[in-house]
């Protein structure tokens, strides 16, 4: 059962990032603020493989900390990589909880295993797992990793970028990070056993808001409210978008401004209808986030693969409020508003 659990939600990250959705007419007492000359909403949220593997990097330098520049691909998250000796890209994406590498690039890499599943919009894939010797990036260095393969040629395609894969949490969770999408930044700090900067020239995160970390998983769980109501949300920096839960009851769903009707189509010829609009009495601690963009859909298989009950996603329609600060060892979430933002 854990091992579909596995490779669902491998399958379940490969389409939603590759996904497009298409707008299709909706009812006029909702089309309040539609906008016509869009074709199509990216919608990248990466469920990853949940095994709870996690790597403890080797710095380059010796160094206390290492800032990695992060690249942009739409509203995506790319980090410059070699992954055995071949030279790309590798979209960071907090929802995916272990490693997932482009097969167009590593096929010919021993495998390890193999299993089958179905995804969210119904198509059934296949999935081998194989061992990578070395990843690096920016000063890091990862030897001996197992990861899972998977065709994402679709993702190339619709970036014009060459990915080689898939990182989340699990990859430095052992590290403070700092995750700064104003200035396109991923801060990475070195740290004790009690969570504190090994280097105290180094000034603590200020944050404007802190929520502790409850789970020991490598997949981030936030808790916000909407309608008064408190959500449990999947922290995802590969979701281009958030996202809220069709079965959310009427009191959240009436704050949501629904503005079109739309078809969800991921890397196979199957498809599923979500809506798209906006958040509007978003909350998070006593600060208010208005008028996100979202998407409406059904998120039971997302919530079964993470073993927890998910009304939402927070991708980069709310990360773009601020500078996000995750510490896995105090176990501590913090948020610090760009300056100007309202809260």
């Amino acid at each position: 059962m854990k091992q579909e659990q596995i490779t669902y939600s491998i399958f379940f990250c490969i389409v939603m990032v590759g996904a497009s959705v298409l707008f299709t007419s909706f009812s006029e007492r909702f089309a309040t603020s539609a906008n016509p000359e869009a074709d199509y909403i990216p919608v990248n949220t990466i469920a990853g493989a949940f095994f709870l593997d996690h790597y403890e990097p080797e710095f380059n330098l010796k160094a206390d900390s290492v800032i990695i520049p992060l690249k942009r691909a739409g509203r995506l998250f790319l980090i410059e990589a070699t992954v055995d000796g071949v030279v790309g890209n590798l979209v960071f994406d907090t929802g995916a909880n272990g490693l997932v590498i482009n097969s167009t690039y590593f096929r010919n890499h021993v495998k390890t295993g193999k299993a089958n599943s179905s995804g969210i919009t119904g198509a059934v894939a296949s999935f081998e797992q194989i061992s990578v010797d070395k990843i690096e990036f920016a000063d890091l260095v990862y030897k001996n990793l197992r990861a899972n393969l998977a065709n994402l040629g679709h993702i190339e395609n619709r970036r014009g970028v060459k990915i080689l894969g898939l990182i989340g949490f699990g990859m430095i969770r052992n590290l403070e990070i700092v995750i700064d999408p104003a200035n396109s930044e991923l801060k990475l700090f070195r740290i004790d056993k009690t969570g504190k900067r090994l280097n105290s020239r180094y000034s603590e995160f200020k944050p404007d808001y802190s929520q502790k970390i409850e789970s020991n998983s490598n997949i981030l769980f936030l808790k916000a409210m909407i309608g008064g109501k408190l959500l449990n949300f999947c922290f995802d920096t590969g979701a281009e978008t958030n996202a809220i839960s069709s079965d959310s009851n009427k009191k959240i769903m009436s704050t949501l401004t629904i503005t079109r009707r739309a078809a969800l189509k991921g890397a196979g010829a199957a498809s599923s209808e979500v809506l798209f609009g906006r958040m509007n009495e978003f909350t998070i601690g006593s600060n208010q986030i208005p008028n996100m963009e979202t998407i409406i859909t059904n998120l039971d298989a997302l919530s079964e693969v993470y073993g927890t009950h998910i009304d939402g996603m927070l991708g980069h329609s709310f990360m773009k409020h601020g500078i996000v600060c995750v510490n896995f060892v105090n176990k501590q979430f913090g948020f610090r508003f760009t300056k100007g933002e309202e809260r």
